[in-house]
């Protein structure tokens, strides 16, 4: 719920800036976590799994950023955390119900991991569109 007009008081999270930025990371993170899991395979540790990582993670940074970039309401670091966050917790949901329906493992010290570095990476965008605003390079919402 927003708060009544005149109080003084805006609501905490730009839902727009949030759904830019979770749409940019889902639609760079998918592809090149699919692509990576396809090529490498699941126990791979072959050094494409961490160029796909590193893919991945630039992606979750870039939307960041941009939810961080777009957002006016002075939060661009909770903007960025809370879009790869987001991200994260769909993308590993499907995973685990597609794991947990074909009794395969599931591997929650993996999870955990990946929980961090999207934490890094929602800090990194954060702070790059939190950057980017400081120095007047504004967003208008379309």
């Amino acid at each position: 719920m927003s708060d009544p007009p005149g109080s003084g008081r805006t609501e905490a999270w730009d839902r727009q800036a949030l759904r830019d930025g979770v749409s940019v990371a889902a639609l760079g993170a998918v592809p090149f976590g699919v692509v990576g899991r396809l090529v490498v395979g699941e126990d791979g540790s072959s050094t494409l799994l961490g160029l796909f990582t590193v893919l991945v993670l630039i992606a979750l940074v870039l939307g960041a950023g941009v939810a961080a970039w777009r957002q006016e309401r002075g939060r661009p670091l909770s903007h960025g955390i809370a879009t790869t966050l987001a991200t994260f917790a769909v993308v590993q949901s499907v995973g685990v119900l597609r794991r947990a329906l074909a009794s395969d493992d599931i591997r929650w010290g993996r999870i955990a991991s990946s929980a961090l570095l999207s934490l890094v990476a929602g800090l990194v965008g954060g702070m790059l569109g939190g950057v980017m605003r400081s120095r007047g390079v504004v967003s208008r919402h379309p």
